[in-house]
């Protein structure tokens, strides 16, 4: 592949592993386990970006099913910590006056 697309693509891989270091940075210090959910999610969606970004810059598709599994991964354990969250929240609040 010729032109500026190899070129964008590779200062965009840069740019998104730059992004890597902040979110980490939130995952392990963060003060609460929602700062740590949102970082653990915010890492796929950069781990989505990358598989992508090396799909474009290597010309091999299988990377595009690697960042779809990436993907998937990350949808389905966001949907479980909010559920966990709800259940610590619910099991938290005061219960009806009896």
């Amino acid at each position: 592949m010729t032109g500026l697309v190899p070129w964008a693509a590779a200062i965009a891989a840069v740019i998104v592993a730059l992004g890597v270091l902040p979110v980490a940075i939130r995952l392990v210090a963060g003060p609460s386990s929602a700062d740590r959910a949102i970082a653990t999610d915010m890492l796929g969606l950069l781990g989505v970006c990358l598989a992508a970004l090396t799909a474009l810059i290597a010309g091999h598709v299988a990377f595009l099913d690697i960042a779809l599994g990436i993907a998937l991964v990350g949808f389905l354990a966001a949907v479980a910590f909010a559920r966990l969250m709800e259940r610590a929240a619910a099991a938290a609040a005061p219960g009806p006056a009896e």
